[in-house]
């Protein structure tokens, strides 16, 4: 199917997201955690820490605090995988206040996605094990904290879960549009781009990874665009919906074993109509997994995609069809763009 190439590392998705436009200055910012359930067999996985800006302005920093005083370090550890953080705790180190600067801040209507690694430190479980860790968001400016407008928000309590069933655990990414790309530059690490503008082209790119313990045989996948954006060709594989906003596609084989990822990228076009500096919210983006099987091991997984759809290897045990952990099966995105005299990448 074309759009879907590369595999990618799991580790480190930090995805800035867009600008959005008031009057009236407003502090607003928010935290969410998705993608913390451990599947039975995985040692570790990448979750991601939301961090998002409703406001209007910017924050001077931004101080983000974990609490994971009710985890059982004997059984899972977290670390936030970000620099200049400080760690405290009665008894053990279960707390870290960590400072967020320059890019790592999101502006109005952006969002950052930060990577929050969980650690399964036994091996003994006879049945899954769930504690809450605690992350909030405070804004600073001048050196004070800022009155929130909407508190409610700076705080997500969250389940960790170690998993006593196994199965394929899909996580998606998908980064706002921001920069008018061209489709033969989009799979490069930093692709040439400009400024979006009304009736450029671009892409629309989302990044897949399996976290869990299984692999999936097939991929299916479900995009929409923000309003003013519409998909530009009509994959094979794909079915796109009568305003082509929409884009749903079953991707047979695609044989993601434990670790493994793709990205997908597709072409599309900007109204030429669009009011300009505008943000467009309403992308959205969601996975699952079918035919999620047990490999006999990794090594006869990737040899299982080569073969035709119709013919594949599979072990003895039944298919599981549900996602371990659901939560991070789905990210939002939206499009930025922004009034220029044009011009190409």
């Amino acid at each position: 199917m074309a759009g879907v190439v590369v595999l990618l590392a799991a580790a480190g998705l930090v995805v800035p997201a867009v600008p959005a436009y008031a009057e009236e200055p407003v502090v607003d910012v928010g935290v969410a955690v998705v993608g913390t359930r451990l599947a039975a067999n995985r040692t570790d996985k990448i979750a991601v820490v939301k961090v998002s800006n409703h406001g209007t302005v910017t924050p001077d920093l931004l101080a983000l605090d974990y609490d994971a005083g009710d985890v059982d370090f004997g059984k899972v550890r977290i670390d936030p995988l970000l620099d200049e953080c400080d760690v405290d705790g009665d008894e053990q180190d279960d707390r870290w206040g960590c400072p967020l600067r320059g890019e790592q801040i999101p502006g109005p209507g952006e969002t950052v996605e930060l990577p929050l690694l969980v650690i399964k430190t036994t091996d003994q479980l006879t049945e899954a094990y769930r504690a809450t860790l605690t992350v909030s968001v405070t804004p600073w400016s001048d050196g004070k904290p800022l009155t929130d407008a909407d508190p409610a928000n700076n705080v997500d309590e969250h389940v960790i879960e170690l998993a006593t069933v196994s199965g394929a655990d899909l996580t998606v990414v998908a980064p706002d549009i921001t920069r008018e790309i061209d489709l033969e530059d989009a799979f490069d690490d930093d692709p040439k781009s400009a400024p979006l503008n009304p009736g450029d082209r671009t892409v629309a790119s989302a990044y897949v990874v399996n976290q869990g313990d299984w692999f999936a045989v097939t991929l299916s996948l479900r995009m929409t665009l923000p309003a003013g954006l519409t998909f530009e060709e009509r994959d094979g594989d794909c079915g796109t919906s009568p305003d082509l906003r929409t884009m749903t596609c079953l991707i047979e084989p695609v044989g993601l074993t434990t670790r493994e990822g793709v990205q997908i990228v597709f072409p599309v076009r900007v109204a030429s109509d669009l009011d300009a500096p505008a943000t467009y919210p309403g992308g959205s983006v969601t996975v699952s997994g079918t035919n999620l099987i047990d490999p006999p091991d990794e090594d006869s997984a990737r040899r299982d995609t080569a073969l035709p759809p119709y013919l594949r290897k599979v072990s003895a045990a039944p298919p599981i069809t549900e996602d371990v952990d659901p939560s991070d099966n789905t990210d939002e995105f939206a499009a930025v763009v922004t009034a220029a005299a044009g011009g190409g990448p």
